[in-house]
């Protein structure tokens, strides 16, 4: 009888542990720029840093009160690279305390991860259409588990008039031709130099932060990486310069230095 009751505890706290594991994939999430105004269409880009680099199983929704009621729409995602991504609605959004909800699948059902402040997020022109390569409606309905974790915020900008979601064809052709242009640089390096040695020599000349640098050699150079493990770079290897449409995703140092530390902790952690 006691052994029994030994097997039914070790089963009932394996289980706990397997959905503490499956719940537990997501190492960093931020928003890193708000793409539109109030009463206009919600656009977002959101830092995302998953064990798996796995997006499957997170949702992703605004939720706001409309005449008094909780309305909430469910975002479509589109990947820009590995730890970026582009979030679009079709309803529009008159709330000024909306509130983007992250949520993800476990065993136990849906468990909310995040609740962030939608228009405390940074206001930026520039859009991610031009690069995503991924275009994806996943997720699951919002539950009314207690929040996890929430996000750090930042002030918004100083408001700016709402541009269009598509850049022109000739914004298109400029910036097709600018990032060909880069993909036949080559990094200047040798031995000795480590990645944030190299990002700091590049920030200025890619007007970026020394993270945002790190994170975009990364980016365009994973093979240089043993293992893909930004902390592990190459010797005696050729490094390309990130492209225009990778560098234009890093812009803002707070945000970056957030994210790398994030990547960096997964990557040691494995």
């Amino acid at each position: 009888m006691r052994k029994g009751l030994i097997e039914v505890i070790i089963l009932v706290f394996g289980l706990l542990g397997y959905i503490a594991a499956v719940s537990a994939q997501v190492n960093h999430v931020s928003i890193n720029s708000r793409q539109f105004e109030l009463n206009t269409l919600p656009q977002l880009k959101v830092n995302l840093v998953a064990q798996n680099d796995d997006v499957s199983r997170l949702g992703f929704y605004i939720r706001q009160l409309d005449n008094g009621n909780v309305k909430q729409q469910k975002l479509a995602v589109q990947g820009i690279n590995r730890f970026l991504l582009q979030l679009n609605g079709t309803d529009i959004i008159s709330d000024p305390n909306a509130q983007l909800i992250i949520t993800e699948d476990t065993t136990a059902g849906a468990v909310t991860l995040a609740v962030m402040a939608v228009f405390e997020a940074q206001y930026s022109i520039k859009s991610a259409t031009l690069i995503s390569n991924m275009d994806d409606q996943r997720g699951s309905p919002v539950s009314n588990t207690p929040v996890a974790s929430t996000a750090q915020s930042r002030q918004a900008d100083k408001q700016l008039p709402q541009v269009p979601s598509q850049p022109t064809q000739t914004a298109t052709s400029a910036l097709i031709v600018e990032s060909t242009q880069q993909a036949s640089c080559i990094i200047e390096r040798d031995n000795s130099d480590t990645l944030w040695r190299i990002a700091n020599r590049y920030k200025q000349q890619w007007h970026t932060s020394v993270y945002g640098a790190m994170l975009a050699i990364f980016e365009a150079n994973l093979l240089a990486f043993s293992k893909q493990k930004i902390h592990l770079l190459l010797k005696d290897v050729p490094l390309n310069c990130p492209s225009t449409a990778i560098l234009v995703e890093y812009d803002n140092k707070a945000v970056d230095k957030k994210v790398f530390e994030a990547i960096e902790a997964k990557h040691a952690a494995k």
